[in-house]
């Protein structure tokens, strides 16, 4: 196929390369022509009235098979993904990688895209809408190696950031008053003093810290919606990393038993305690999330899945499926 994926193609603004990168890569891998075409520059093409020559990333003819569009706060209304579907005379997918809060930007592009893709559709925000499509964007760069036989420096570690959604900032103050938490954060300047809060590690250093941890505490923006929770967990899955995370309903379907949970902070101390010494307890879990992770986690799984979505779509004129 054809696919004008407009995405980031950089750095976002925490600092890491968006995923974009790796999932069109994987999409080539698997035979299909990708058009990258960056996110800012799609803006101000459509803006400017699509001007021949001006923005090399962007063909004069943009005809395909599908067009994929990532969320972006900057495409303010549903234009951005009108223009892209009659110029290519190709549907459009509408894809997020976050819990979204009923913006009105976001509203317009589920309302003009043909499938709105994202893990967070049953928060009760789309209503009757008909073309919302369970479909995560959770993945890791599957290309990021493991490291094996590292020793374990770090007893309780947090990739996450410092925000007040979900019980993050409450639960994590309490449990770090008896295990210490140590943070990996792009806010990290935010956290309070009696954290031991760092910078953010991204790639390789992001694979041995996770490597130096027994134990991963992961926490949702949301903890109550089904099938949502951190793109997190996939990126610590692939690396093979004892996650301990704050139960959500469908986690059961889809982790299973390749995690562990906690639905208190009571229970969060009880289990970090159990599997600080439980190592081997801990690392066969930590295996089993590994096996999980390489399955279901990274890009190129994901992009496999994506493929079948589209083709089905495209046979069967999935702008009248019943979702």
């Amino acid at each position: 196929m054809t696919i004008n994926f407009i995405a980031n193609y950089k750095s976002g603004y925490v600092g890491e390369v968006g995923d974009a990168v790796h999932l069109a890569r994987e999409m080539e891998a698997l035979g299909h022509t990708v058009r990258r075409i960056p996110q800012d520059e799609w803006r101000e093409y459509v803006i400017e009235g699509f001007p021949k020559g001006k923005y090399p990333n962007i063909p004069n003819k943009l005809v395909a098979d599908i067009n994929i569009i990532c969320k972006w706060p900057h495409f303010y209304d549903g234009s951005f993904i009108e223009k892209l579907r009659n110029l290519s005379l190709a549907p459009v997918f509408y894809w997020t990688w976050d819990y979204m809060q009923g913006e009105d930007w976001h509203i317009a592009a589920i309302h003009a895209a043909n499938l709105y893709l994202g893990n967070d559709v049953r928060t009760g925000l789309y209503g009757s809408m008909s073309k919302i499509y369970y479909f995560p964007f959770d993945v890791a760069d599957g290309l990021i190696p493991r490291f094996d036989n590292t020793e374990k420096t770090i007893d309780v570690a947090f990739f996450g950031s410092w925000i007040g959604q979900g019980d993050r900032q409450e639960w994590l103050t309490e449990i770090n008053k008896t295990n210490p938490v140590t943070v990996f954060s792009w806010n990290y300047k935010d956290w309070p003093s009696e954290f031991n809060a760092n910078p953010p590690v991204y790639g390789q250093k992001f694979a041995c810290k996770v490597a130096e941890s027994k134990v991963i505490l992961g926490f949702s923006v949301e903890p109550n919606c089904w099938g949502y929770w951190s793109n997190r967990v996939g990126k610590i899955l692939t690396q093979g990393g004892f996650l301990l995370y704050q139960y959500a309903p469908g986690m059961e379907l889809f982790l299973g038993d390749a995690v562990e949970y906690f639905s208190s902070v009571d229970e969060a101390r009880e289990k970090i305690d159990h599997y600080l010494v439980a190592n081997e307890e801990r690392e066969k879990i930590a295996r089993r999330g590994f096996a999980l992770g390489q399955y279901k986690f990274t890009s190129q799984a994901r992009v496999k899945e994506l493929m079948i979505l589209v083709e089905w779509y495209l046979k069967t004129k999935g702008d009248e499926w019943k979702i």
